[in-house]
């Protein structure tokens, strides 16, 4: 089948549609294409990413929109699997006049993940909610599939259409097994490390406090910059920058200990952190927020430490008892990767999304 997946809103390295959902399809003998901000066309992972000009929040609504369904129709698919709400109108028009199913991706709990826009106050917020509600309802009853990120958001779409099933599967953020190396956390440095994007509710602030509360330590951080850089410059602070997928396994690698703290946010509090699992792939043990839904999932395998982010102290006091007993952290790190290897790898979740789009085809 001709595939071609489709975002104006997410980056052109996105782990998900790129090294994930797209590399699956490609693997499987799929001919596979990304349309998607992006500097320039390429090829990763088999898949052909097609750029379209990145632009501010306002301007992508039309113009992205406008550049990127036209490229979708130049690439002629047999199924299209678009990644953002905004896309959701255009998307079901789009199907019905080509004839071609249409897969709705949700990354998040739309409705929930407005209350973390630090650019939407609660006015506004409550003001757009409804507009949410309808673009969901849209996709539910105009979608061939819907896929989703978490069961918790995959219960609030029909498993029918028209009196008929249609598919709603769960593809959890989960590492690919194979792409991690295990390493020996007791023989690394006195290093702390979180990938992702770096804003405030991420806790970017909360791990810089902490490593300059920790004697000779340092953090390295790889993710999209959010907050003012001012916020990280730090002697102890090593920022990687935005990195491709395929270099996050060697940056963890280096560590001793991954965070991630969250803010106590209603779209947080029940998400699947894929962080954790990435830590847990590469041995490195994880020091992360204590939300009762993460040590439900994460608490069995004891592959790290949850704390209460929103004491700084608490959360400095388990940093430095991690980064000073290298035998210990090496021990959750081979509970974490045994974890991973026995429940926890994106190897399953491929084969998911994979018969989905094939009983599409």
């Amino acid at each position: 089948m001709r595939i071609v997946h489709l975002s104006t809103v997410h980056h052109d390295w996105d782990n998900r549609i790129v090294n994930k959902e797209c590399r699956a399809l490609a693997e499987a003998g799929h001919e596979v294409h990304l349309v998607i901000s992006a500097d320039e066309d390429r090829v990763t992972h088999g898949v052909h990413v097609h750029a379209i000009q990145r632009r501010s929040r306002a301007r992508r609504l039309l113009g992205s929109q406008w550049e990127g369904w036209r490229k979708v129709a130049e690439l002629k698919p047999d199924l299209v699997h678009i990644h953002d709400p905004e896309l959701i109108p255009m998307g079901v028009t789009f199907a019905r006049t080509r004839g071609v199913p249409l897969i709705y991706d949700a990354h998040e709990d739309l409705v929930k993940q407005l209350t973390t826009k630090p650019w939407l106050g609660p006015r506004t917020a409550r003001l757009i909610n409804p507009v949410a509600r309808q673009l969901l309802h849209l996709a539910d009853a105009n979608c061939a599939a819907i896929v989703t990120a978490t069961d918790d958001i995959a219960a609030s779409f029909s498993p029918t259409r028209g009196g008929r099933d249609r598919p709603v599967v769960t593809v959890r953020n989960l590492p690919w097994g194979r792409d991690f190396t295990v390493v020996d956390v007791a023989r690394n440095p006195r290093t702390a490390v979180y990938t992702g994007d770096l804003t405030q509710e991420r806790g970017a602030s909360l791990m810089v406090h902490a490593i300059e509360q920790t004697p000779e330590a340092t953090l390295v951080l790889a993710g999209r910059l959010l907050v003012p850089e001012s916020e990280i410059e730090r002697p102890q602070v090593d920022y990687r920058g935005l990195v491709p997928p395929s270099e996050l396994p060697g940056i963890i690698a280096g560590a001793r200990v991954g965070l991630i703290f969250l803010k106590r946010l209603p779209n947080y509090e029940n998400s699947i952190p894929t962080k954790v699992f990435e830590y847990m792939a590469s041995g490195v043990p994880f020091l992360a927020t204590d939300f009762a839904s993460w040590k439900q999932l994460f608490g069995g395998c004891e592959g790290g430490v949850f704390v209460d982010s929103d004491d700084p102290e608490a959360v400095v006091r388990e940093l430095r008892s991690l980064l000073d007993d290298p035998e210990r952290c090496a021990e959750l790190g081979r509970r974490g990767r045994r974890a991973v290897e026995q429940e926890f790898s994106f190897e399953a979740e491929a084969t998911k999304l994979v018969g989905l789009v094939e009983t599409l085809g």
